[in-house]
């Protein structure tokens, strides 16, 4: 099994040392995000919090707890997230930092695959041109023809 994926990549080194980078960067991105605050919206515990005049009040477990959030609005119900071992630690629900958090590890990781993809076919890509102009060889496509 392992002769059959080397074979598909014999030869395409830049492909599998990009894709390792990029993938590679979208594990330090997980990193990051998993040791910033935003990581409770990943981890955390959702509770309902109401905003007042920019201040959320939320309670867990009978304790009342709150939160500065910026703005000075109101709101009924508001979603946090917070930490269960510290529930005075919380996050407000931002869909803009999910999207960003999933945009920052999901494209590389993609641009990863696609490179893999694109390393593993290119020597049956290149075999099925040359099939077509009919020559069996890579280095025959490139001597010049006569005209």
């Amino acid at each position: 099994m392992f002769a059959r994926i080397r074979g598909w990549f014999a030869g395409e080194g830049w492909a599998i040392g990009w894709a390792g980078v990029l993938f590679f960067a979208a594990l330090l991105i997980a990193l990051a995000v998993l040791q910033s605050g935003s990581r409770l919206l990943w981890t955390g515990q959702a509770v309902t919090g109401t905003e007042q005049r920019g201040i959320v009040f939320y309670h867990w477990q009978g304790q009342s707890y709150e939160l500065d959030v910026p703005g000075y609005g109101s709101a009924p119900s508001i979603t946090l997230y917070l930490d269960p071992r510290n529930p005075a630690d919380a996050a407000v629900d931002s869909t803009a930092d999910r999207v960003a958090t999933s945009l920052g590890v999901g494209l590389p990781v993609l641009a990863g695959i696609a490179l893999l993809v694109i390393g593993g076919t290119r020597n049956y890509r290149w075999k099925r041109r040359n099939a077509k102009r009919g020559t069996d060889e890579f280095w025959i496509s490139r001597i010049p023809r006569a005209k």
